[in-house]
């Protein structure tokens, strides 16, 4: 402290207090933070991590000038001192806090510039294994030429110590990835605070501080309250910013990527571009003329021209659509491994990420995993290349559809569908439907392999803990006339009714009446009848609230029972549909009320119908056995125990 004279105090946190202060050798002005230690032991450790921080000299990283332990005589502490580089600019906050004030926005290209910024400074941090674990606005400073430099890096964490234990939590509360304070965590939870900071950015024109900290502090709980927040984004910015926040801000942090992956996306290329940063590849300033595809040229000759012109995107785009010309195309594993390496090559190309994935979906539709189990269709290299350009491109339609149904395809399979799961696939899928809400074929594709993902149990899981019961919610209340999406969505919605928790948030989001409605307006569907009526009888046996529900009459005074007794009498020679609604018949017969009313509504003349059609079918006779005795109408057993809507779900 005897080499520097104290100028004013800038602040006091949890950890210590920071001082504007004057160099007494040469005159230069620094900030000095003091971070207080309960004894010499934790000085000595606290004092070795921040001998860690002379290795991060780079132009975006706040520069450190020297550390040192001290005594304060009068206040009886022991102090590390660390003495940072001064910004007469300020701090981020206050640019921010300006342009609130003014409620305007940051200009995006300016936006991508700090963007670019904060990336490259956190790719570099990290490779140094050092996790910040405290990046708000306040530590990201501005320089005069409006540069942004990552600053205050005396509480960060050395990462092997991060990765086998949850240390003190150090950092502000509101930026903090979930994880830090449940679980190990590792660098991924700076891009969560990061993803804060750029949504902040994004929000000045409508938030103000107070409703910008309770939507960063409440959206760990409720992604939905992100999503309304990224709708007003988009009047401001392109959709591709808004993904970006989305991929940042995912709460499982084992499906967040790391800052290095996240500069494979075209859009945070764009933003290091823009500082000229080392890190985006430089292209070869002259690249060869597009070239067709004849149309006489077999499988193995375009693969040849397409290897041999790899490097051009227009090339290789044709190449590809030529491909997908083929009816039943047979590649080899390095034929394929070659369209994944396209993929990446050409990432920013949404031509050749199309027509990947389309010629991806026609071979994984003629595979068979079981037979297949070393094909490169069914590897984690290939469900990174997807979702990867599902977030490279949330702005295209005709992408986002046909990864949704390549996904679907690939999740048929169960051992893939978890490896989909565990690389952040249902995100990116969840991802499609929240970008583009109003493309039903999306929703309907989304809708899709969202119900073929649950033959995973760890699928339920992310599915739950990213609120997907509220999307297919929201798709089916967006596109109810569209039988596909309706279809799709009910599947998933009975896979998903195996957790309780999402039978309180479908209850709570009156799915009931929803299921209702669908069947009503698809009755001459069977497919959308049979699994609406499967959902509703799932969603009826674990849920009185819903039970009750359906049995209140809807706009056209019809009740539950008389939706589902037309619906049946529309496809009396269905087994499904008659299996189907024999379920909801039994769960809605297990209250009281539900009993009287299928008594009232002479539903034993239905049952009796039914037994008549399918006396040979034990899994429909056991379940009218059981209501026709409920309802005093037979014996009141079938010699098997009825099976209900969540037994079958779970294919007992």
């Amino acid at each position: 402290m005897d080499n520097y004279k104290l100028l004013e105090r800038l602040g006091k946190g949890a950890q210590g207090s920071v001082f504007k202060v004057e160099s007494k050798e040469d005159g230069s002005i620094h900030v000095l933070k003091k971070v207080e230690c309960t004894d010499e032991a934790e000085a000595n450790k606290a004092f070795k991590e921040a001998m860690a921080l002379q290795d991060l000299k780079h132009r975006y990283i706040c520069g450190y000038r020297e550390f040192f332990v001290t005594w304060d005589k009068e206040e009886s502490a022991l102090y590390v001192c660390i003495v940072m580089q001064y910004y007469k600019m300020g701090d981020l906050d206050k640019a921010l806090g300006i342009k609130r004030k003014q409620q305007v926005k940051v200009e995006e290209v300016v936006l991508k510039k700090w963007i670019g910024q904060m990336i490259e400074a956190l790719v570099f941090v990290h490779d140094k294994q050092v996790i910040h674990r405290d990046l708000k606005p306040s530590n990201v400073f501005l320089t005069e030429k409006l540069d942004v430099s990552l600053g205050d890096f005396g509480v960060a964490t050395v990462m092997g110590d991060a990765r086998t234990k949850t240390r003190t939590t150090v950092g502000s509360m509101i930026w903090m990835a979930p994880e830090v304070l449940e679980r190990p965590y590792d660098e991924r939870s700076d891009v969560w605070s990061l993803g804060c900071i750029i949504l902040e950015m994004a929000t000045c024109r409508f938030l103000d501080r107070a409703n910008v900290n309770a939507v960063l502090f409440d959206m760990k709980q409720s992604i939905n309250l992100l999503e309304g927040i990224l709708e007003k984004v988009q009047e401001d910015y392109s959709p591709n910013l808004a993904q970006l926040i989305r991929t940042m801000l995912r709460k499982n942090f084992q499906q967040r990527p790391t800052a290095t992956e996240l500069v494979e996306l075209p859009y945070i290329k764009e933003c290091l571009a823009l500082s000229q940063s080392h890190i985006v590849q430089k292209k070869k300033a002259k690249q060869e003329a597009a070239l067709a595809v004849s149309k006489d040229m077999d499988i193995p000759a375009a693969i040849e021209f397409m290897k041999k012109h790899r490097e051009n995107e227009v090339t290789t785009a044709n190449a590809l659509t030529h491909l997908n010309t083929f009816k039943t195309p047979v590649l080899t594993n390095d034929a394929k491994n070659l369209v994944l390496t396209l993929m990446k090559d050409h990432l920013k190309d949404v031509k050749v990420q199309v027509q990947a994935c389309r010629l991806l979906l026609t071979l994984a539709s003629a595979a068979d995993p079981e037979e297949d189990g070393d094909d490169v269709l069914f590897s984690s290299a290939l469900i990174k290349s997807v979702t990867l350009s599902m977030k490279s491109h949330g702005a295209s339609p005709e992408l986002q559809s046909v990864a949704c149904l390549l996904l679907k395809t690939l999740a048929m399979n169960e051992q893939t569908a978890g490896l989909i799961g565990s690389h952040g696939g249902i995100q990116d899928i969840l991802a499609a439907m929240r970008g583009l809400p109003n493309e039903a074929e999306i929703c309907a594709n989304g809708c899709s392999a969202l119900s073929c993902l649950t033959i995973h149990e760890n699928n339920l899981g992310i599915i739950r803990e990213e609120s997907g019961v509220r999307d297919l919610i929201n798709a089916m209340s967006t596109h109810m006339d569209t039988a596909s999406v309706i279809d799709s969505a009910c599947t998933a919605l009975w896979g998903l009714s195996l957790e309780d928790e999402n039978i309180e948030t479908m209850g709570e989001h009156s799915a009931a009446e929803l299921f209702l409605k669908a069947i009503q307006t698809h009755v001459q569907n069977s497919d959308v009848v049979k699994n609406a009526c499967m959902a509703l009888a799932s969603l009826v046996s674990e849920s009185e609230e819903s039970a009750y529900a359906a049995l209140q009459e809807n706009e056209e005074g019809k009740t539950g029972i008389e939706v589902i007794t037309a619906a049946y009498k529309q496809h009396h020679d269905d087994p499904d549909v008659a299996e189907n609604a024999c379920c909801f018949y039994m769960e809605i017969s297990e209250i009281d009320d539900g009993l009287v009313a299928l008594k009232k509504l002479n539903v034993a003349s239905v049952l009796k119908d039914i037994k008549t059609r399918f006396a040979d079918n034990e899994e429909i006779m056991g379940n009218v056995v059981d209501v026709l005795g409920k309802l005093g109408e037979g014996a009141g057993s079938s010699g098997s125990r009825p099976q209900s809507a969540r037994d079958k779900k779970r294919g007992k």
